[in-house]
């Protein structure tokens, strides 16, 4: 299967970050970021990309990870050679047949966004990985409403149930705004009440918790080290990633039945 223009261009620029690196760690671009791991002499720092999918603990299955590419440690006499033979590029893959030694540099994850995307994905949560995360349900499936045509709405019955939950649930949960209305998401102002609602709510629980939001902007805690980003590199710049201005959506799976809930920056 071809893959799309993002996921190639996207894959391209992985590599050419990956191997500009290695060929020049000093430059304007890397030097701030380099510096800041000052335990390690800066001409045993190379850069590898992630080829592998790793475990998250937010959907308890294997996933490709926060971090794109990270530094690594080594003095072997060997990777010169290894380097050489693949331009300066590295990655999973390659240095781990090489039989190469060497050791990941923890908290040196990099998130490689293209440099021409005005706008990413920062996350996307299924169901459960929302529950998980925001311990309900409701909010997910309120945020994901149909609310804008009327012929929409009698899609909105199996939405709720796609996100696990229930009619009386959801009327329990936004009782001050659906007040036990009938087949509330017939109902096309109460389910935009509530899908506003929803969204400025999600909004409101990341914007209040530190923790929350390094799992969703830096993965800590979802993934092992060094598979979560702590840097990200966009519009031809690294820079620590920190909070990002965001927007909550709806994915774009939603009238298959996949149903979402997508954060992207504003």
């Amino acid at each position: 299967m071809a893959k799309n223009r993002g996921t190639a261009d996207g894959d391209i620029q992985e590599k050419e970050i990956v191997a500009n690196f290695n060929t020049n760690k000093f430059s304007n671009l890397f030097r701030d970021y380099v510096l800041n791991f000052p335990n390690y002499r800066i001409d045993e720092i190379y850069m590898i990309r992630v080829t592998t999918e790793q475990f998250s603990r937010l959907c308890n299955q294997q996933v490709k990870t926060r971090s794109d590419a990270y530094l690594i440690h080594s003095n072997d006499k060997f990777l010169a050679s290894l380097l050489q033979k693949h331009n300066n590029y590295l990655d999973e893959g390659i240095i781990k047949n090489s039989g190469i030694l060497y050791s990941p540099i923890i908290y040196s994850g990099l998130s490689i966004k293209l440099s021409d995307a005005s706008k990413y994905q920062i996350l996307k949560l299924t169901p459960i990985s929302f529950k998980t995360l925001f311990g309900v349900s409701e909010l997910g499936a309120g945020a994901s409403l149909y609310c804008l045509e009327e012929y929409e709405l009698c899609k909105n019955s199996d939405l709720i149930r796609g996100w696990h939950s229930t009619e009386e649930r959801m009327v329990s949960y936004f009782s001050e705004i659906i007040k036990e209305a009938p087949h509330f998401y017939l109902n096309k102002v109460l389910c935009k009440r509530v899908k506003n609602y929803s969204e400025k709510e999600i909004a409101n629980i990341i914007d209040s918790s530190k923790d929350l939001q390094q799992k969703i902007f830096n993965g800590i805690t979802l993934y092992n080290e060094p598979y979560t980003a702590y840097y990200i590199y966009h519009n031809n710049s690294i820079k620590k990633l920190e909070y990002i201005p965001y927007s909550v959506t709806t994915g774009s799976g939603r009238s298959k039945g996949k149903y979402t809930i997508v954060l992207k920056p504003r």
